[in-house]
């Protein structure tokens, strides 16, 4: 009786531990924000363009500073001057008070951390796609694999069928000869598949760190949502408005045209108020043993001339703002390109789903009809191993378009800049659980 309490207490851990092992699509993710490293790469690079807007405030702001001095003096002239110590400290302080370049540097700051800000958006966008992308290649895989073993069996069924029927007299052996080659075909696709599955399985692990073992499938029952808005333009317009990419090459032309305020700054004059507070202390014979002071004054510079190298800077900078400006043109174009292609993979994804379901149904009629006509004589052995083949490629056909039509549920978010958890929220509740 013990025993047998022991066993099901053993048998109930472990159905525990895996079903807590077992992982969906979020759970990828999840575990991918928390072991990728190029993902706490993109994290630290938005930590570091943060400071960029302090940074360049810093400059406008007051600039104080402390500094001492302490000396041992042994006078050569006059002779029989006695040796003496000196020292001070004093307090400096300088504020700009009219410095274009320091104020272009501050706006240029803050471009930087606003395009750090849509860098880290657009870096977090694509983990969460390519991990998808890695989640579905492995059940992908998966399938293809288990499809091809399938074919392997019916082919080595086959095969076993016409060696007896050849060892009878009742076959010929050119159906043992079909057979073979078909058996020998399915062999090497389950290596090739195989070999697809450990690359796969392999990948998933590097970006999430966790066992593709426990990964989940998709339900038998896949939603085909239509996309919201329902239009391709609808979605260009909200891509136009909201990707991260469109909105950096944007604030790259403004990142240009603070550069050329910066480099012609360097043509005006600059103002700058400076404050100070001074002691000096000297043993010296003769000398007045403390003396302290303070300062106020204006420090105006106008440079007159600097070679040509300033508007040599300033030529520079406008051309940067020209090409920063052709690249954003070009961004646009791409960004309605990619919008196109992902819409595309959605609605006609969608169809092409429908249509590899019923292509399902129709390849597994014609196995039973072929294999009936077999029996009564009508249909060749390679007439049925020809159907059974037809039948595996379009249940790997199916697979492909389910996987590839929930990817391109992603990218299409991802390209107008809207992907976040919630709709992956969605597309995971197509993953089994």
């Amino acid at each position: 009786m013990n025993t047998r309490l022991t066993a099901g207490c053993a048998l109930l851990l472990s159905a525990l531990a895996q079903q807590a092992s077992a992982f969906d699509l979020n759970d990828a993710w999840r575990a991918a924000q928390g072991y990728n490293s190029d993902y706490a790469a993109a994290r630290a690079d938005l930590d570091a363009g943060r400071e960029l807007t302090v940074q360049g405030r810093a400059q406008l702001l007051p600039q104080v500073g402390l500094s001492g001095n302490y000396s041992h003096n042994t006078p050569a002239t006059p002779s029989g001057m006695n040796s003496y110590d000196s020292s001070g400290y004093g307090v400096q302080l300088s504020q700009p008070l009219f410095d274009v370049a320091k104020y272009a540097a501050w706006q240029k700051g803050k471009i930087g951390s606003s395009q750090a800000e849509l860098a880290f958006v657009a870096s977090e966008q694509q983990l969460l796609v390519t991990v998808a992308r890695a989640y579905f290649d492995v059940l992908l895989a998966q399938d293809t694999l288990a499809a091809n073993r399938a074919s392997k069996k019916a082919y080595a069924t086959q095969l076993a069928q016409a060696k007896t029927s050849f060892e009878l007299g009742t076959a010929t052996i050119t159906d043992t000869h079909e057979a073979q080659a078909g058996y020998d075909g399915a062999v090497a696709k389950e290596i090739a598949a195989e070999s697809q599955l450990e690359i796969s399985r392999n990948n998933l692990l590097r970006l999430t760190g966790l066992s593709p073992d426990a990964i989940q499938p998709l339900k038998d029952s896949l939603p085909l949502d239509t996309p919201t808005p329902a239009t391709l333009e609808g979605w260009i317009q909200l891509a136009v408005a909201n990707s991260p990419s469109l909105k950096s090459a944007e604030q790259s032309v403004e990142l240009a045209k603070a550069g050329i305020t910066e480099k012609r700054a360097n043509q005006l004059p600059t103002i700058t108020l400076n404050a100070g507070y001074n002691e000096a202390r000297s043993n010296a014979f003769g000398s007045v043993p403390v003396t302290r002071g303070n300062s106020v004054g204006v420090t105006v510079s106008l440079p007159l001339f600097a070679g040509g190298g300033i508007d040599s800077q300033v030529r520079e900078a406008v051309a940067r703002k020209d090409a920063a400006a052709d690249k954003l043109e070009s961004a646009r174009r791409q960004l309605r390109e990619d919008v196109r292609r992902a819409w595309l993979g959605v609605t006609n994804g969608a169809a092409l789903v429908r249509a590899q379901q019923q292509l399902v149904l129709s390849a597994n009629s014609k196995v039973e009809s072929t294999r009936l006509g077999k029996e009564v004589g009508i249909r060749t052995n390679l007439d049925l191993l020809q159907a059974e083949q037809a039948y595996y490629d379009a249940v790997t056909s199916l697979a492909t378009a389910r996987y590839d039509y929930l990817t391109a549920r992603l990218q299409l978010a991802q390209a107008a800049g809207t992907l976040d958890e919630a709709l992956l929220q969605q597309v995971n509740q197509a993953v089994r659980r």
